[in-house]
């Protein structure tokens, strides 16, 4: 996911990409010659009716508030300076994902900060949860404006499809590799409905130019050299919008200071899941928690070999695939939004994967504060009693860990025909869902193979197996409209239809058949791969139509929870809040 400082699509004329750009950076309409977004304030289209202010409390108040921090003690002078400037660099993030979420948000952000009244208060409170005026936990349900939210987030024309996109792509090949930059905003010209890619560099330059000047100033007070390459290499791609330089960079890096910033994820993205997020984690390192895991590392090519697929649904990355124990101490952007992720791997571009492999990073406090906080009271209203004592905060952990893992095997590209092609392409809006299911159940199936193995006791499976079928609620409460949510709606019906759970309607509790759990986990492992493998997205939607749902048990189970956060809400003491 790489790309060169682009220019406009199909269009010379720089006048056109000002006016748009001067759009973003206010949120109001631009001037002639672009079309402009639609008024965030205007007459309404049809939509979901909004949701009552009674409603919106409780769902605010399903966002614990949870404080992270870490240990800076044994951290240098410099180092701790360091950290500060990477925070500063962070929040610079913020108004950036906003505007890719909607590109009517600070706008609507404007209205409801005067609006003074309760209602207006709670409004940008879960507002600011939700980053953006739709609620991610419910259908993206409206609840500050009176609109669906579009496709295509603030990436594309609101009013743009899919179908009009490929048609111009097809119709203007000289436009297409620009127009599917993971790093370009895409927008029309209004005489003649030309498509314009603007790069991120140009579309965001009052936030990324502050930005990577905080980020080389943290590269002048830092001590270790892998930190200050990636620093400074991911500064000069803010200016030029050629990121695999500085992930590479970002792979080598193994400082007790660490901070991954920049455009990762497409999930924002579900008209064409084709454009990445700004996001910023910045976190203090546990080098003997991480050096412990590192024989993990070492075993990517068995657990490879041991997947339930044929070989040549495999694909060679590079082995160097470092894992990093940390402790969050700030998140901005997509890090920051809704709910809280527990752990990643990164960077996505395939090709870097190829030859350096992925870092995974357990944020350990996030990790531990979701146990403690959501999945072990949630477990005990889901699972039958007996099965409780199997719930393992250690196998929580090994299964969040695993996950990262198995985002690095199986399927990195599809086979369509006579081409290869990336999966994230080739699948489209069901890739995110898809691949999320995919690395937990295959989280799952290489823990089990660990256990056979002799890595983990025998004594493991009992716990992992339980452990890793109660987080699924975990996810699912994100809602079917969250990629983890969906996914994990997926493995939750598919284990049901196969008996490999059960549920009893009037306990309204899951007994999980450990046995037929074990042999299910396989099964599915394999169907997901070959759909990647093959680049089969009607087989992907219909797979993720079929079982991707709300469930009248998954329903029922979600009833049950009252009382228990959803998620967290962080609070960062050492970025002052």
């Amino acid at each position: 996911m790489t790309s060169t400082l682009l220019v406009s699509a199909g269009v010379g004329r720089r006048v056109a990409r000002v006016a748009v750009i001067a759009a973003l950076l206010s949120g109001c309409a631009p001037a002639a010659p672009v079309a402009a977004p639609r008024d965030p304030e205007a007459a309404p289209t049809a939509a979901a009716r909004p949701q009552d202010d009674a409603s919106l409390a409780l769902k605010a108040r399903q966002f614990a508030p949870a404080t992270l921090t870490a240990d800076t003690g044994r951290l240098d002078v410099s180092e701790r300076a360091a950290l500060a400037r990477l925070i500063e660099a962070a929040r610079l993030i913020e108004p950036i994902f906003e505007r890719q979420v909607y590109a009517g948000n600070p706008a609507v952000r404007e209205r409801l900060a005067a609006d003074r009244t309760p209602a207006g208060r709670l409004k940008l409170d879960y507002f600011n949860i939700m980053r953006g005026p739709w609620d991610r936990q419910d259908q993206l349900r409206p609840f500050a404006v009176d609109r669906p939210r579009p496709m295509g987030a603030g990436f594309y024309p609101e009013d743009l499809t899919a179908d009009v996109f490929h048609d111009w792509t097809r119709r203007h090949p000289a436009d297409k590799a620009r127009l599917e930059s993971p790093f370009t905003i895409v927008r029309r010209e209004r005489d003649d409905d030309r498509l314009l890619a603007i790069p991120y560099s140009e579309a965001y330059a009052p936030w990324l130019g502050p930005a990577a000047e905080k980020l080389r100033e943290a590269a002048a007070l830092t001590r270790n050299e892998g930190l200050r390459r990636f620093l400074l290499s991911r500064a000069a791609a803010f200016r030029t919008d050629e990121y695999s330089t500085s992930d590479r960079d970002w792979v080598d890096v193994d400082s007790d200071v660490e901070v991954t910033i920049g455009p990762y994820e497409t999930y924002e993205d579900t008209l064409l899941a084709m454009k990445a997020s700004f996001e910023a984690f910045v976190t203090v390192s546990d080098p003997g928690a991480s050096s412990k895991l590192a024989r993990y590392r070492r075993l990517l090519p068995e657990m490879e070999r041991n997947l339930p697929v044929p070989a040549e649904t495999a694909t060679a990355r590079g082995a160097e695939s470092p894992i990093r124990v940390v402790d969050l101490v700030f998140s901005a952007g997509d890090a920051r939004q809704s709910v809280q992720t527990v752990a990643f791997s990164l960077p996505n571009d395939e090709r870097v994967r190829a030859e350096k492999g992925a870092k995974k990073v357990l944020l350990r406090n996030v990790i531990e504060t979701k146990f403690d906080r959501i999945l072990r009271p949630m477990a005990e209203r889901l699972l039958d009693p007996a099965q409780r004592v199997h719930l393992s905060a250690e196998a929580f952990f090994h299964q969040t860990l695993l996950h990262e893992l198995s985002h690095e095997l199986g399927p990195a590209f599809a086979t369509l025909g006579r081409d290869r092609g990336e999966v994230r392409i080739a699948l489209g809006a069901s890739h995110a869902a898809l691949e999320e299911a995919k690395a937990d159940v295959m989280g799952a199936h290489n823990a089990l193979f660990l256990i056979r193995r002799g890595d983990l006791p025998a004594g493991f499976r009992d716990r992992l197996l339980v452990s890793y079928f109660a987080g699924l609620f975990r996810s699912v409460r994100f809602g079917v409209t969250d990629a983890f949510g969906k996914g994990a709606a997926l493995q939750i019906n598919r284990f049901l239809e196969e008996r490999a759970a059960g549920f009893d309607p009037a306990t309204r509790r899951f007994t999980v058949d450990l046995d037929r759990l074990e042999a299910a986990i396989p099964r599915l492992v394999r169907d997901i791969c070959l759909l990647q493998h093959r680049g089969d997205r009607k087989g992907a939607e219909a797979l993720l139509s079929r079982y991707g749902v709300v469930s009248g048990p998954i329903r029922q189970a979600l009833g049950d929870l009252d009382g228990i956060p959803i998620d967290i809400r962080p609070v960062y003491p050492l970025a002052g809040e």
